[in-house]
Parts: structure tokens; C-alpha cells; sequence
């Protein structure tokens, strides 16, 4: 064993693939297999560099410098040099020396050159080395299935082999074509694990060299897909498995999304369009391929490569008419530039040879309900060339378009054709007038001489009184509450406090019971929660590692900053003494707790000698609601210890923040003098510095519950967040609901946080936006003005997108918020009135049309006579018309 231990040893560090197989080849497998432990715990010698010793610099002949004359001599003098000297013999001296330093510079140039060369084949043959191992450790392994598991091996259970294409034809020398078989076919099947990446070179070389039949599982096809290759085109035209491969990369998910990433998505469609123009793949097979995975639908990055291959084959009418009902399916599509792409060429098709009447219908019906003001507008337009009686069922989905303009675009069309309708097609549209609204019901009305509907009646808002919290939670719902908190996070402001009550509960009971129940749910990295439970427990928590330097962290926010406060806070009581009861927490989902609970809690605190957390005080005294009954004050002077005397002054003073807005980097930022407040609300950072909010703040939802009576205070932290959040990324929407459930006067910041949060890029945070208006519409002392200037100044000026505060506020006007959503527009379109046409204009002057308080309004809104005034029948017009009458009335 000794001297073949050696000389495998010897085949191993000449990295000499060959010389290596044929060493092992001539092992039977009792050989083989007792050579493998040795293999498995050997690691081949680091490859040291080649030492460098360049040649020295040869001399060079001397300048010649005229020796008499005149004449001038140029140098490159750096910091440290002499003054050039001005007598030729100097000049001579100095020349010299500067060449010299020239020739030295460049001889250190190229020796760094030259080692870092040197360095670079010493690395690779390491590499080559780790590979001769790896060959030889799988070549040893007694069956391919072992192998297979091998290569596969977790990195917690050793390293893994590196395994190369090159390593193949000598590893079948030793093992066999029929081992070798069985290899691939393993390799093959765990292709594209989740929990190890395969070797994939390395296994399509071995499939290839065995003739394995091509990878027929999505994985393995993923893998190929993703594969670089120098030139991918002829690689595939002359490669058997594409054929069988090609149709994986439509029907396929996993496929496609290999297709769309990185390498293969610059590479593979070039590829596929200079295989289509030589023939080697038909044009109908990437077509049909395109359309298929874009029916299948899915996100725009995985979508768009298809789109866009397919608009490169730019089929004609000829093949497009073999695929019309996968074009009118696709008229429904999710992304609008397939939705596009599907009717333009429907359209095509129907001016090469009409549609029939059902497909007209089905196209129509799907094109009026899309959202796409241009896909509508585009479709209404080519109705009017054709005949509309067997159209009506779509017809009267453009009726009810939640769009105005576009319902309003409909009973246009219908106004321009009514001459073409029967008296039947008049009688379907006739009774669809009853479930019309607003103006298109009273036009469509008018048109077909029915009675027009009734208004329906408003809903009444009510104002709600907070809900008190749930319950506190016994151990298996605190078990499954905290798993959520761990596995997905602290984004629930409810839970939040619910975990930390029930904790301390936990804590003050049965800590076996306790420890058994929650003690599986603690997670092996360190962090607050982690640290917390295990106190609760009175276990060890888990330790930190340092893999994070903290010069990485970014400075975190106070109102972070104060969250993870209390949660160290109560780590700390529960390891030393666990604490009574929390005085935080709350008695009502909005976030105030029970001032009665407080002083009861306080006065047992004074009895029984012991001090609540000052985290956990300061959090009770900013929840405590704005009007405490006076009994409660009065016994609360009579307090003596610190906790108690602070929670006393707190309840006679009663301070109020102070906000205004500051302009800077192209954004309003609200700003906060919390003069009177504790300091955990203060941010004492300049406007700049707040505009350029941390993404890594963690969850925004949390906050409105740390002062849910200082309403303004909170969104003054809260509004940079969500400017900086209104084009991309993702505010949440828990937010908006604390700040509309929260107390206090409202200013200059929780108008521009409205604002902001109403113009944001994501449907979901502007609807529950329009949500948050509904709740404070409810309000007595609300007043939704402010918000209209804030959405009027940053309109105009370009800083939000003012089509995307329309949908939100008409949901509103829906649930009843009317003079909310009257307040709004009419503030705003005194702002944007003036300052001229810009998108979205028409649509907002509607909307206050719709809002205008029963009676008319006599609000001055600059520059609406004149627009009313103006000929024509643009939108803005026409809607700034109906808006000037309504206010008359």
C-alpha cells in the first residue's frame, strides 16, 4: 500500500488525469476500495509560485544634448524631485537619473507582472490537483449510486469534490461505460437539487461520452439551458438534444425561468432566431412555443424575454391565423404589452379576413374590461367601424368601467351608433340602465328616453371606537404566535405586544412547562427575539458569532431604535427578576392602554418594592389616551417613587409636538420639534439628512402604536419613509391603518404622509390609503384639506403621479367619505387649476364633480371659469364644465 499510496500521491500532484486513471485501472475493486479512506482524507499540496528573477534593466545609450545654442529640454518632475538644473552638465546628470528610474520602474512593473503570473498557474494547478483527487475519490467509490451521493454531500459534512469535463474519459477507463452509465443517470436525476447545485459540466460530458439518452427532467433541462457556451449557436445546431430539449423551454416553469436569467438570456434568443433563419429550427415551433408560455402567464421578467422572441419572428397573418384563439385568449393577459401584442394582431387578421361576430365579442368584452386607458381607448376606437348590434354584452361592460372617462367614452360610441341599433339591441341596453351611476346612467338614460335611475343613497359614516385587545395568550397560542414572529418576522404591531405579555406571563408561571413548549422554537443565530425567548425560559441564547461587522450596520431610527429597546429591556428583567405585569401594554387595538391599570400597577409597584422598566414606562406614559379621568389624576399625585412621579407630571402637562414641512433634494419632508415629548421621539437630523431615509429601518407598522395619541408626532417619522417609498419599493400598508385609528391633532406631516401614501406606485398601499381617509372622514375634528394642498403642490410640480391618487379617493366617495373626497380635490385644484393640463387633470376634476356637496359650493377655484368657458370637447373641458355647474347649483 505504501508504495502505491506514493505513487497515486505522485499522479495526484502532477494534476496528470491520465497517468492517474491508468494507475487506478489497474486496481481490482478490493484495491479500490481500500485505497478510498486515504483518498477521502488526503488534501493535495498548495502549488507554490514559481520564483521570478526578470532580467536586469540593460543600459541605455546616453542622450546626445547639443553643446552649444540654444535649446530646450523637457521633464516630467513629480513632488519629490529637484529643481531641474539649467548647466548642461546637470542637465546630463539628470537625464540619467531619470532614465535610470524609468528602467527601474519598468523592471518592477513586469516582475509583479511575471509573479502575479506565476501566481496564477500555482492557483490553477491547486485546482488541477483538487480535481485529480476528486477523479480519483469517485473512480474508488464502490458503486455509482454512492458516487452520486458523494458529489452531492452537504458542506457541513466535509468539502466538495471538484468534479471537470476532462476528468471523464479517464474515469470510464477505470470504472466502465456501464458504471459510468449509472452515474449519469443519477447525476441527471439530481440536476437542479435544491439543496446542492450539480456539477453540470461535468454530468453532460459524462451523458455525452456514455451516449445517456438527453436530460429529460426539468432540472437537468434548467441546467443545460443555463449553461455559457463561446458559441452557443453553432453549439445547438449541431447538438441531438436540442430537438428534445426545445419544447422544455416553454411548458416548463423552472425552464423558462433559466431561459430569462442571466447568461442564457442574452444568449439563448440570438441563438434561436440564427437557427430559425438556417432552418434548423421551424419558425411554427418557436411561435407556438412563445404564445404557449405566455397564456401560461406569470411575472414581466419571465414573460418579457418570450415577448420580445416573439415579436422578433414577426409572424405574418398567415401564421398568426393558425394560433387566433390563443391571441384572443391572450387579450386578457396580465402584462399589458402581451394584452397589446395579442390585439394589434387580431386586428391585423381581421383586416386580411374579417373575424367572425363570436370572436369580435369575446375580444370585446375582454378589451373593455382591461384597466389600460390606451388598450380601451384603442379598442372604442376600432368599434366604430364595425357593427355593433351582436357587441352588446361588451358594450355593456364598458358601461360599468370603473374609469369614468372610459364608461363616458362608451355611451360616446353608443350616441355615434344609436341610428344602427335595433329596437331589440336598444331594449338590452335600455334595461341595463338601472344598475348604471352618475353621469353615464343620466346620458344613456337620455338617449334611450328611459327614466334615469335613482341616486343611491350615501353610506353614512360612523365613527368606531377602537376594538380592546385579544386576549392574553395561553402557551400554545403564544408557541404558534412567536413561530410567526421568528419565521417571518415583527410586523404586526398587536402580536407584537401580545408575545411580549405573554412572555412575561410565560415567565411568572410554569418555566418548565414553559421551556418544553417554547424552547424548540428558538433559532440558532442570535438576535433580540431569539435572546428574549430564551430568558423567558431561562435558557442560554444563542451566541454571535460576529459574521457582521458593525461598521456595516447602518444608524439605525429612533423609533427602531426605541422597539428594540424594550424587547433588550425585558430580556434583561426576565433573566435578573420578571417583572409583575408590562405597564405598556395596551387595552385597545389603537395602542392606548388603560391609564387605571397604570396606576394600579404603579401603586403595587411603590407596595411591593419594586420599579418598572424605564423602557416599559416611557412607553405606557406615550399610550396613555388624551382625556384620563380625573380621579385617575388625582391619585396619581399621591405617587412617590420616580416611575410614579413622572407618570404624574406626564398626566398634568400633556405637550404637544410641533411639525412643519421643509423643501430639499426634490421632496417635502415633514419635520418635528418634539419640545415637551420624551426623547425617543426626537430625530434631531436636518431635512437633508431625513430625506435620504435607511431601507433596513425593519417594518414601518409598529410605530403608529408607540404614540397612538400623538397622531402628528408619528407620522412626522413616518412621512420620509413613504416619499422616498412612492415611485419603488414597499411601505406596507399597516401604517396607514395605526395612524387613521391613532389620536391627536392632525398637521402639516400627517397630511403629507397622506399625500404621499395615496400617489404611491403599489395598488394595495393607495387603497388602504383611501381606507385610512375613510376611517378619518368618520372623524368630527378631521379636516382632509391639507391633504388636498399636499397632493395639489406635489402634483404640480412633478413629484408624484397624479392619475394614481383618482382610484383611491373614488373608493372613498364609494364608502361615503364625500366631503373628505371634496376636500381633497377641490385643495388640489386650486393648485393644479392654474398651473395647467398635465395627466391625470381631467380625471381629478371628475372626481370633485362627483363629490360636490349637495347645493352647490361656492369655492373659488382659479382658473375653472376660464377652462369651462373654452370651445371644444376635450375631457378637461367637458369635466371642468359639469364640476362649474355643480358648484352652482
Amino acid at each position: 500500500m505504501g508504495d502505491l499510496w506514493r505513487d497515486v500521491c505522485a499522479r495526484i500532484d502532477d494534476a496528470d488525469f491520465d497517468a492517474l486513471a491508468d494507475l487506478l485501472a489497474g486496481l481490482d475493486a478490493d484495491g479500490r476500495a481500500a485505497l478510498l479512506p486515504s483518498l477521502e482524507a488526503h488534501t493535495p499540496t498548495r502549488a507554490v509560485p514559481e520564483p521570478v528573477v526578470p532580467p536586469p534593466p540593460e543600459p541605455e545609450p546616453e542622450p546626445e544634448l547639443p553643446t552649444s545654442g540654444t535649446f530646450v529640454v523637457g521633464f516630467l518632475v513629480s513632488a519629490n524631485d529637484d529643481p531641474p538644473p539649467r548647466d548642461l552638465e546637470g542637465i546630463r546628470a539628470y537625464v540619467a537619473r531619470q532614465r535610470l528610474r524609468e528602467r527601474e520602474r519598468r523592471w518592477t512593473s513586469n516582475k509583479r507582472q511575471l509573479e502575479w503570473q506565476a501566481a496564477q498557474l500555482a492557483t490553477r494547478l491547486t485546482e488541477r490537483r483538487h480535481e485529480a483527487l476528486a477523479m480519483a475519490v469517485v473512480a474508488c467509490t464502490p458503486t455509482a449510486t454512492d458516487a452520486v451521493r458523494r458529489l452531492h454531500r452537504p458542506w457541513r459534512v466535509g468539502p466538495s469534490l471538484r468534479v471537470v469535463p476532462e476528468m471523464v474519459p479517464g474515469l470510464l477507463r477505470v470504472r466502465g461505460a456501464t458504471w459510468g452509465a449509472a452515474l449519469a443517470r443519477g447525476m441527471a436525476r439530481r440536476a437542479g437539487s435544491r439543496s446542492r447545485f450539480t456539477p453540470w459540466p461535468f454530468t453532460e460530458a459524462l451523458m455525452r461520452a456514455v451516449g445517456a439518452e438527453p436530460p429529460d427532467t426539468p432540472g437537468a433541462v434548467a441546467r443545460y439551458v443555463e449553461m455559457w457556451r463561446p458559441s452557443l449557436a453553432s453549439f445547438l445546431a449541431a447538438d441531438p438534444w436540442l430537438d428534445h430539449v426545445l419544447p422544455y423551454l416553454f411548458d416548463d416553469d423552472r425552464v423558462a425561468t433559466a431561459f430569462v436569467t442571466s447568461v442564457a438570456r442574452r444568449d439563448w434568443p440570438p441563438a434561436l432566431m440564427e437557427l430559425t433563419a438556417s432552418g434548423r429550427i421551424d419558425r411554427e415551433v418557436l411561435i407556438r412555443g412563445c404564445l404557449r408560455r405566455l397564456r401560461a402567464g406569470g411575472r414581466k421578467r419571465l414573460l418579457q424575454p418570450y415577448l420580445d422572441l416573439l415579436k422578433q419572428l414577426s409572424p405574418g397573418t398567415d401564421e398568426l391565423a393558425r394560433h387566433r384563439q390563443e391571441l384572443t385568449g391572450l387579450v386578457t393577459a396580465e402584462m399589458s404589452t402581451v394584452a397589446d401584442f395579442a390585439y394589434t394582431s387580431l386586428q391585423a387578421l381581421h383586416r386580411a379576413s374579417e373575424l367572425d361576430q363570436v370572436t369580435l365579442a369575446e375580444i370585446t368584452q375582454s378589451m373593455l374590461s382591461r384597466q389600460e386607458k390606451k388598450l380601451v381607448r384603442a379598442h372604442l376606437a376600432w368599434l366604430r367601424r364595425l357593427p355593433l348590434e351582436d357587441l352588446l354584452d361588451g358594450l355593456v361592460v364598458g358601461l360599468h368601467h370603473p374609469v369614468p372617462e372610459l364608461a363616458e367614452r362608451t355611451v360616446d360610441l353608443v350616441q355615434a351608433r344609436l341610428s344602427t341599433l335595433s329596437e331589440a339591441a336598444r331594449e338590452r341596453l335600455r334595461a341595463e340602465v338601472p344598475a348604471l351611476d352618475g353621469v353615464v346612467a343620466q346620458r344613456l338614460a337620455a338617449l334611450l328616453g328611459a327614466a334615469p335611475p335613482a341616486p343611491a343613497p350615501a353610506p353614512t359614516l360612523v365613527a368606531e371606537t377602537p376594538a380592546e385587545m385579544p386576549p392574553p395568550l395561553d402557551l400554545g397560542a403564544l408557541a404558534g404566535e412567536l413561530a410567526i414572529v421568528l419565521r417571518r418576522g415583527d410586523d404586526d404591531p398587536i402580536r407584537h405586544e401580545l408575545v411580549l405579555d405573554g412572555l412575561v406571563r410565560a415567565a411568572r408561571g410554569d418555566r418548565a412547562e414553559a421551556a418544553r413548549v417554547l424552547e424548540p422554537l428558538i433559532p440558532q443565530w442570535p438576535g433580540l427575539w431569539p435572546a428574549l425567548v430564551a430568558a423567558a425560559i431561562e435558557r442560554d441564547a444563542p451566541p454571535d458569532r460576529g459574521w457582521y461587522h458593525t461598521s456595516y450596520r447602518p444608524e439605525p431610527h429612533p423609533m427602531t431604535v426605541f422597539v428594540e429597546r424594550r424587547v433588550a429591556e425585558l430580556t434583561a428583567l426576565l433573566v435578573s427578576a420578571p417583572p409583575v405585569a408590562l405597564l405598556a401594554t395596551p387595552d385597545t387595538v389603537a395602542g392606548h392602554v388603560d391609564p387605571a391599570r397604570v396606576l394600579r400597577l404603579l401603586q403595587e409597584a411603590e407596595r411591593d418594592g419594586w420599579q418598572p422598566g424605564e423602557a416599559d414606562l416611557t412607553q405606557a406614559i406615550l399610550r396613555l389616551p388624551r382625556e384620563v379621568d380625573v380621579a385617575v389624576q388625582t391619585a396619581a399625585t399621591r405617587l412617590v417613587s420616580p416611575a410614579g412621579r413622572r407618570f404624574a407630571d406626564w398626566l398634568a402637562t400633556g405637550p404637544e409636538p410641533k411639525t412643519w414641512v421643509e423643501e430639499t433634494g426634490g421632496r417635502r419632508i415633514a419635520m418635528l420639534d418634539p419640545a415637551g415629548l420624551p426623547a425617543e421621539l426626537a430625530d434631531p437630523r436636518g431635512a437633508s439628512a431625513r430625506a435620504r431615509p435607511s431601507s433596513l429601518v425593519g417594518t414601518l407598522d409598529l410605530w403608529p402604536m408607540i404614540a397612538p395619541s400623538h397622531r402628528e408626532a408619528i407620522a412626522a417619522h413616518l412621512q420620509p419613509h413613504v416619499a422616498a417609498r412612492v415611485d419603488q419599493g414597499n411601505a406596507g400598508t399597516g401604517f396607514l391603518t395605526g395612524l387613521a385609528a391613532a389620536d391627536g391633532p392632525a398637521g402639516s406631516a400627517m397630511s403629507l404622509t397622506m399625500a404621499y401614501a395615496l400617489a404611491n406606485h403599489r395598488q394595495t398601499v393607495r387603497l388602504a390609503a383611501a381606507d385610512a381617509l375613510i376611517t378619518l372622514a368618520a372623524r368630527p375634528d378631521w379636516d382632509s384639506t391639507g391633504v388636498g394642498a399636499e397632493v395639489g403642490t406635489l402634483a404640480a410640480t412633478n413629484r408624484i403621479v397624479l392619475q394614481r391618487v383618482v382610484q383611491p379617493l373614488a373608493e372613498a366617495l364609494k364608502a361615503g367619505a364625500r366631503d373628505a373626497v371634496w376636500q381633497v380635490t377641490s385643495a388640489a385644484l386650486r393648485i393644479l387649476l392654474p398651473a395647467g393640463p398635465r395627466g391625470g387633470l381631467p380625471d381629478l376634476v371628475d372626481l370633485a364633480a362627483s363629490a360636490v356637496p349637495d347645493g352647490g359650493h361656492s369655492a373659488d377655484l382659479p382658473g375653472l371659469t376660464a377652462l369651462a368657458a373654452k370651445p371644444g370637447r376635450s375631457r378637461l373641458a367637458v369635466t371642468a364644465r359639469r364640476l362649474a355647474a355643480l358648484m352652482t347649483t
